[in-house]
């Protein structure tokens, strides 16, 4: 339906279901009185301003008609969770039977990810991280656990590689892995180092000493990614 909508008549629709009355669109925008109402069509300059005035604003339905009116920073897929397991296993690279409804769905997970790429389907973001010469990165994640200050902070953003077709790990490095231990699962970020106990088994360790260092089994490292880079903010704004 909105294929067959112009692009002026599509911001109408915008307005009227934000609520938004045309005199306070002009105001919002900056642009001319009457612009709606005149039969041209719009231009790019125009449609800029419409993008900066509302940043939500989805700039792909609004020229094409493609997509969802409003931009969206989650998966666009649907409500099943089998296709959900199936696409985020594809993304870290393990089976999809190893993931749990509640790999999705805990509310306390240390670590929330943000896949960059959707495969199946088309991913839309609120917005992009641009980091020079960093080279191929499979996603990012906002950091929730303090168990790497002062290094990495509630609240930063880390890059990340995925690393699970290989055993080989960079000793002293930090990674985001998936631990299972007796039946839960912990998403987290941490240094893995060479445990005492044995060469099965990796060495836990974060920065701040309130969290002890714990040694697991290497097979209880379902999945790992290494930490590319991360973008820290200043506490004090």
């Amino acid at each position: 339906m909105n294929k067959d909508l112009t692009q002026k008549e599509r911001i109408i629709q915008f307005i009227e279901k934000e609520g938004i009355s045309k005199n306070k669109f002009y105001t919002q925008t900056g642009i001319s009185n009457g612009t709606l109402d005149k039969k041209s069509g719009i231009t790019g300059d125009t449609i800029f301003k419409i993008s900066k005035a509302y940043p939500d604003l989805n700039l792909e339905w609004l020229i094409t008609g493609e997509g969802e009116m409003m931009k969206s920073s989650i998966f666009p897929l649907s409500n099943n969770m089998q296709t959900i397991r199936e696409q985020y296993a594809a993304l870290v690279n393990i089976d999809p039977e190893m993931l749990t409804d509640k790999s999705f769905q805990a509310p306390d997970s240390p670590l929330e990810l943000i896949p960059i790429f959707a495969y199946n389907e088309t991913q839309k973001h609120l917005g992009y991280l641009s980091i020079p010469n960093l080279g191929m990165c499979d996603g990012a994640g906002i950091i929730k656990t303090d168990s790497m200050y002062p290094l990495i902070k509630p609240g930063d953003i880390v890059c990340y590689k995925t690393a699970n077709n290989t055993n080989h790990i960079h000793w002293g490095q930090a990674y985001i892995v998936l631990v299972t231990i007796d039946g839960e699962e912990f998403l987290t970020i941490k240094n893995l180092e060479q445990s005492e106990v044995g060469e099965n088994y990796v060495k836990l360790t974060g920065y701040n000493h309130v969290y002890n260092a714990k040694d697991v089994p290497i097979e209880c490292i379902k999945w790992k990614a290494l930490v590319k880079a991360y973008v820290s903010y200043n506490s004090v704004m």
